[in-house]
């Protein structure tokens, strides 16, 4: 055989052995670009699902009026159904003026649902631990006190507005009379604040010989 004839053989050899090597080299950099992009891709939509976060819940009220609470959710969660509600005899809020000074106590909320209820109490009426309110103060017997020291009592329990007179008109001084005692009251000592909360007490203190007959 001659040289020029083995030479050729010998290319022949190499050019096979390359194209075995290739061929695997080309086959593996091919699945490896799928799987990138595939975990490109699982990656991406991982990402989106990330990003779709549930709607976040609700701050927490409790120690608000109901006035702020209903202006804030109006503002910044207009999605949610709200129920405002007494305690503790469950009475729901619709309207009543009164009510817009009372305090958050219990605040319960289905965000998945976006309604959330809440419980209120009067300014004057702790809040107790567990939200659970037995019983409603009473109206106090403000008979014997001076016309001032019950018009701030009953400021205090939740009266909005005190209003009094002398029970004899005749000697009427409107600097001095709630310096007098208190003779009469409209509501009566007993009744439960409950029903007035929000409303008026009238006072009839005594004349100006510090009497109660008329």
């Amino acid at each position: 055989m001659s040289d020029h004839t083995r030479e050729q053989r010998m290319v022949r050899v190499r050019l096979r052995v390359l194209t075995l090597l290739t061929v695997p080299v080309l086959s593996l950099a091919a699945c490896s670009g799928g799987g990138e992009d595939n975990a490109s891709t699982r990656a991406s939509e991982g990402g989106g699902a990330r990003s779709q976060h549930p709607s976040p819940a609700l701050p927490s009220f409790k120690g608000k009026t109901l006035d702020t609470v209903s202006g804030e959710l109006g503002r910044s969660w207009p999605t949610y159904t709200t129920a405002y509600r007494a305690l503790p005899d469950g009475h729901l809020f619709d309207g009543e003026s009164y009510s817009g000074t009372w305090i958050v106590c219990t605040q319960i909320e289905d965000s998945q649902a976006k309604k959330v209820e809440f419980g209120f109490l009067p300014p004057q009426v702790p809040c107790p631990p567990d939200g659970r309110v037995t019983t409603w103060s009473v109206v106090p017997d403000y008979v014997g006190k001076t016309g001032e020291e019950a018009r701030q009592a009953a400021l205090r329990l939740g009266f909005p507005y005190v209003s009094s007179e002398p029970l004899v008109i005749e000697g009427y001084d409107d600097g001095s009379h709630l310096e007098r005692t208190v003779c009469t009251q409209d509501p009566p000592a007993g009744q439960s604040m409950r029903r007035h909360y929000g409303t008026s007490l009238s006072l009839r203190v005594a004349d100006s010989k510090g009497s109660c007959t008329p």
